[in-house]
């Protein structure tokens, strides 16, 4: 008898603990070599760039890790993620800020051409290779964020936010003639709007304090009606720390990963680990509560390098549910509604430029905790 429940009690904490240890997950390579999981919707991503966590234990998904080696891609590489796409693969997406794999999109259409291929934002789409990219036969989809220009967005959040001014951030160093046209069409849109505008440069080894003096300053006494977009990624931590303490808004925290900041800022690391994207905003929307900024922060959770990966993964599974085909899903249209219904984002779709597939920029609003 006592053996008899001791067998029960060890298969219910065998029940118990599977779940929770499928939720386990690496987003490393494996020892510096392609990982070869696959499933009917295959996707490779940098080290330590993460999706949605509700992606990691669906069987239709499988997410595989590129190895961070020094300069680009090899031949060896672009063979190992080719030998590992099989007749069960039906749509294949890469994303990787190095050059180097645009040669797998080839190989894997020649061996099965019935394979959708998708370039997530690849390093050949930002140097002298994007007409080559845009002008191959065998990439179906191409998708770039839009990284340079977001003020116009931002200052659009600023104003739903409620915000009376606005404060374009950024490093001395990083103007240019895009960032000079970004602030000028921020500046347009605040002065047709209500806002005041006001620019912020600051010196690359300005410290933290600083920053915020100046912020502080500029606010002239109006600090929780003022809002402050970092437009440059080496000021996003700085710039949300300062909201926490000072109530400021911030209309886009703009870092390499926002949700991966807000847990570091908001010591919420084991809830962005485990948690699938929507609970993790809404826990955050709580958080933020307490600083009684609900409401006056925006980001994206998964990161924007994300999104090419997860919108791929969306129409995919929208296009097989509804049995249509490539053309119908991979229209502007489409894109957007993927974008609103699934993930909950406001994504505007831009040509590139003349390709043989479906090629566009994706200007990406975020979403409002």
């Amino acid at each position: 008898m006592i053996k008899k429940l001791f067998s029960i009690v060890i298969i219910v904490a065998l029940v118990i603990l599977l779940p929770a240890c499928g939720k386990e997950k690496s987003l490393k390579s494996d020892n510096n070599k392609v990982t070869t999981k696959k499933a009917e919707i295959t996707v490779y991503l940098p080290e330590g760039q993460q999706l949605d966590n509700k992606y990691y234990n669906d069987k239709e998904v499988a997410i595989n890790y590129l190895p961070n080696n020094k300069g680009a891609f090899t031949e060896k590489e672009v063979n190992d993620i080719v030998n590992n796409i099989d007749k069960h693969v039906k749509v294949l997406v890469i994303t990787t800020e190095k050059t180097g794999l645009e040669g797998v999109f080839k190989k894997v259409k020649d061996k099965l051409p019935g394979v959708i291929t998708v370039a997530g934002d690849i390093g050949e789409m930002h140097n002298d290779e994007l007409y080559s990219i845009l002008k191959n036969p065998k990439l179906d989809v191409a998708f770039t964020v839009e990284n340079n220009k977001k003020g116009v967005e931002s200052a659009k959040i600023a104003k739903l936010m409620g915000a009376e001014q606005y404060i374009y951030l950024s490093r001395t160093k990083s103007i240019n003639p895009e960032v000079n046209e970004d602030m000028q069409e921020v500046k347009e849109y605040c002065n047709n709007n209500g806002m005041k505008f006001e620019n912020i440069s600051v010196d690359e080894k300005a410290p933290y304090s600083d920053i915020i003096s100046k912020v502080k300053k500029t606010a002239a006494g109006a600090i929780k009606k003022t809002a402050v977009f970092p437009s440059d990624k080496s000021l996003s931590k700085d710039v949300l720390e300062g909201a926490l303490s000072e109530g400021y808004m911030v209309p886009d925290i703009n870092s390499e990963n926002d949700g991966r900041l807000l847990s570091e800022v908001l010591n919420m690391t084991k809830d962005y680990k485990k948690l699938p994207r929507e609970e993790f905003d809404s826990k955050v929307s709580q958080k933020l509560k307490e600083y009684n900024l609900n409401g006056k922060i925006a980001g994206i959770s998964e990161g924007i390098y994300s999104i090419p990966s997860e919108l791929t993964i969306e129409i995919a599974k929208f296009m097989y549910e509804k049995n249509y085909m490539i053309e119908e899903c991979y229209r502007d249209v489409s894109v957007i509604a993927r974008g609103n219904r699934n993930l909950k984002l406001s994504i505007l779709p831009k040509d590139i430029g003349l390709s043989l597939g479906y090629a566009r920029n994706l200007l990406v609003t975020p979403r409002i905790y």
